[in-house]
């Protein structure tokens, strides 16, 4: 039986919770921080210095979202803030040493769900899949932000 195609949108919010979940629950076990705290990691591992406005940015959240996870993440030992050299009114983020380590052991795991997901997809779906990745993330940046305030069409 075909999916109805009118339930997409409800479907990729499932299976992204889903995906969501288990890696939170994988990267737990095996770094101690959730997907979004390894994300936020990444960010700083990639671009030592970076700003909580950068990393909110690339990781398309919000920047109270990224204000909290920055503070939970340097209660935990594994981020740094420091006075930025290129502004010395903004701050500048560091992994620590200890950082590093978890940010380490969150790309194995990173690399065993990829792998999963690869698996699933199968040789002939990779690219496909990432395309198609590709074409929604464009069309729903071209979305508007706010429906028209008009409201729904009267009736004729």
């Amino acid at each position: 039986m075909a999916r109805d195609p009118y339930r997409l949108i409800g479907r990729i919010q499932q299976v992204a919770h889903s995906l969501r979940k288990k890696s939170d629950h994988l990267l737990i076990d095996s770094a101690g921080v959730t997907t979004a705290q390894a994300g936020i990691l990444s960010v700083i591992a990639g671009d030592p210095g970076c700003s909580q406005r950068d990393i909110a940015r690339r990781l398309r959240l919000g920047e109270s979202a990224v204000v909290a996870a920055i503070g939970r993440l340097r209660g935990a030992g594994l981020v740094e803030r420091r006075v930025s050299d290129q502004d010395p009114r903004a701050v500048a983020l560091f992994l620590t040493a200890r950082g590093r380590e978890t940010i380490g052991r969150a790309q194995e795991t990173y690399g065993v769900l990829n792998g999963l997901v690869l698996d699933a997809l199968g040789v002939g779906g990779r690219a496909r899949f990432a395309e198609l990745l590709d074409a929604l993330d464009s069309a729903v940046a071209s979305f508007p932000d706010r429906p028209d305030e008009a409201g729904p069409p009267g009736p004729d």
